[in-house]
């Protein structure tokens, strides 16, 4: 580098000692959305309800996941919840809910739909502690949603 291109030594190892320190105290101020839930606001909530295509779910009902793609979900455990979704792009979608091996846990597994505006619910799901996603079979790198489950 020459001229006003030129970066101090000095100046490069600032720079470097900023950014280190800066990593540094976000590992330690680790402001993970998990740690501010208002368990309050999904005590009431016994149905989700999704858009499904490609590229994501879409949360449309609760008001708490409204327009969030592939929302994280907050369960209580031992309460029982419905996964109710529309496909929003005539692909064949289906939901399910995994455990942390990728398996579908007490044959939690919807419906595959493949109209546009069809509809399918998944119900009577019962939170337990091993729920770890839900996930479309056929989209699952980018249809996929993680399941926090709280207990009282």
């Amino acid at each position: 580098m020459y001229g006003s291109e030129r970066i101090s030594r000095r100046k490069l190892l600032v720079a470097g000692a900023t950014a280190s320190a800066a990593t540094v105290a976000g590992c330690l101020n680790n402001d993970n959305d998990d740690n501010d839930v208002d368990l309050e606001e999904w005590e009431d909530i016994d149905e989700f309800y999704f858009e499904g295509v490609v590229e994501h779910w879409t949360g449309i009902e609760p008001d708490v996941i409204e327009d969030e793609e592939n929302p994280t979900l907050h369960l209580i455990e031992g309460q029982e919840y419905d996964f109710r979704w529309v496909n929003g792009d005539g692909v064949t979608h289906n939901l399910e809910i995994w455990d942390e091996d990728d398996e579908i846990i007490d044959n939690y597994q919807s419906d595959d739909v493949g109209e546009e505006g069809e509809e399918t619910t998944l119900e009577g799901v019962a939170a337990t502690e091993e729920m770890v996603t839900y996930v479309c079979q056929y989209h699952r790198t980018t249809q996929v949603g993680d399941l926090e489950v709280h207990n009282e």
